[in-house]
């Protein structure tokens, strides 16, 4: 807790801020430029003040890493709730995820490329409790994918029984590395219509689950 006298509502709203602040210096300048010396500046307080809010980078990153989360997780119910059918939601989820990755290059990859510690690396440290947290917010997003593919698989008697866990890992492991080729420019290097290719492979994407 900061060392000043501020109400739990009032340093709640500065954690905000910061976090705001990181995420505008992230979408920059990406991960090299997220310094906290340069968060503190712009917040306009001193490093040593900052790390009252944010006791060290560690921490800060699991925040950023669940608002990116919740950012994401957003967008993907959005699509599936604006869709009529359960095969329609299953594509706009995927067409969603890649939109949410293309469009957020710098978020994207703080939280799918990066290779930053994982939950089970802060249990038993003071960190443990946020991590959870952190954790707990991705984890709705795949229990919101593992089910929009079993309510669509459902409505197919001719398929295969098949775990739908398996299957939206499947693609999803699938739509990452397109987006990850989009993001690194190999798409329009190598693809003369590189929009048409995106489609065309997240669409066999999808069809690995739709059948």
């Amino acid at each position: 807790m900061p060392k000043i006298t501020r109400s739990l509502k009032e340093v709640d709203a500065v954690r905000d801020q910061i976090i705001d602040i990181a995420f505008k210096i992230l979408i920059k300048s990406g991960y090299e430029g997220l310094k906290m010396g340069k968060i503190a500046s712009k917040m306009r307080m001193t490093a040593a003040n900052l790390y009252n809010y944010y006791t060290n980078k560690d921490e800060l990153l699991i925040a950023i890493h669940k608002k990116a989360h919740i950012m994401l997780y957003d967008k993907l119910r959005y699509a599936v709730e604006t869709a009529d059918t359960p095969l329609e939601k299953f594509k706009k989820m995927a067409y969603a995820f890649v939109e949410f990755g293309t469009q957020n290059i710098n978020i994207y990859d703080i939280m799918f490329n990066r290779p930053v510690r994982q939950h089970r690396d802060y249990i038993g440290t003071p960190l443990e409790a946020l991590s959870y947290d952190e954790f707990i917010s991705s984890q709705r997003i795949l229990s919101l994918a593992v089910k929009t593919t079993q309510d669509y698989r459902e409505t197919r008697q001719d398929l295969q029984p098949v775990d739908p866990r398996s299957l939206t890992n499947q693609c999803t492991i699938t739509l990452h590395g397109i987006i990850s080729l989009h993001n690194s420019g190999a798409f329009i290097h190598v693809i003369d219509d590189s929009e048409m290719a995106m489609n065309t492979y997240i669409n066999k994407a999808i069809s690995s689950v739709i059948g």
